[in-house]
């Protein structure tokens, strides 16, 4: 069974938001922006399967985008009466673009947080590094924020203590007062099956030429480089980019620069809409 948090009023006439976590990632991560957004539209925030609150899969083949996308768009069919704007960190705005050239009439516009058409090989290298290791030790929550750090510190070496905890409580679930990984760590094993290439998504961010396009790129990301940011506003020249100061992959969305360009991206949705 799929989990996912709901915000809003489900009747609400303005444009409705699906949230997309990352690889690893969960609905935790969109909570404040769902917070932001929902007084006066729906906002929807899935746990994929083997995240957060959803099932783990029996069958870790099933970890698939493809698979995922089955899952995403029986939500959408079953929970949006009208366009959503999908706002997808990561593996979630791959999920978006291949949602788009499968269903564009149910997509009114896409946020794609830190992610791209073409993934750097360092990057994944990073993710590789962590994905579905538990670290040692990981007893308390300062070892928890001690792991993050380990991976991330480099890429966001503004972050003051609390923003850390609060990182570290977005990526861990407690069980009795220790953080544990908030995913199924077979997520690796589908991972590494699926294999070592770096995936081509240029045919799918193709696809979506003509749709509304926000991209948030983190300053310091190490998955979608400044060059690839280049050649996508090449494919889309309306394709609104903003670059987030002072951030690795991915971006929190509570960066001004972040939030702003997200909610001024919404407000035109909604107009559209009326028109």
């Amino acid at each position: 069974m799929l989990s996912y948090r709901d915000y809003g009023s489900r009747f609400s006439s303005n444009t409705p938001v699906l949230c997309l976590a990352g690889l690893t990632r969960n609905a935790k991560d969109f909570h404040d922006l769902a917070l932001a957004l929902a007084p006066d539209r729906r906002v929807v925030s899935l746990d994929a399967r083997g995240r957060g609150k959803s099932d783990y899969d029996s069958d870790y083949t099933n970890y698939t985008l493809i698979r995922e996308v089955g899952d995403i768009l029986t939500l959408l069919s079953q929970e949006f009466n009208q366009p959503c704007v999908i706002i997808g960190t990561s593996r979630g705005g791959l999920a978006a673009m291949i949602l788009h050239g499968v269903r564009p009439d149910m997509i009114a516009g896409i946020v794609l947080n830190d992610i791209g058409p073409e993934l750097e090989p360092a990057g994944l290298m990073r993710i590789m590094d962590y994905l579905g290791i538990t670290p040692e030790p990981l007893e308390t929550w300062d070892d928890a924020v001690a792991a993050l750090k380990a991976s991330n510190e480099k890429e966001f070496a503004g972050l003051d203590e609390d923003a850390w905890r609060d990182w570290a409580k977005r990526t861990f679930r407690d069980e009795d007062g220790v953080p544990i990984l908030d995913y199924d760590s077979h997520l690796r094993d589908a991972m590494i099956e699926a294999g070592s290439g770096t995936p081509d998504f240029w045919p799918q961010f193709r696809s979506i030429a003509d749709a509304p396009v926000l991209l948030l790129r983190g300053e310091n990301s190490d998955l979608l480089s400044a060059q690839t940011v280049r050649q996508m506003r090449r494919i889309k020249p309306d394709m609104t980019a903003v670059t987030v100061r002072g951030r690795g992959h991915v971006p929190f969305l509570d960066e001004p620069e972040a939030r702003m360009a997200i909610l001024s991206f919404i407000a035109e949705q909604d107009a559209n809409a009326k028109r």
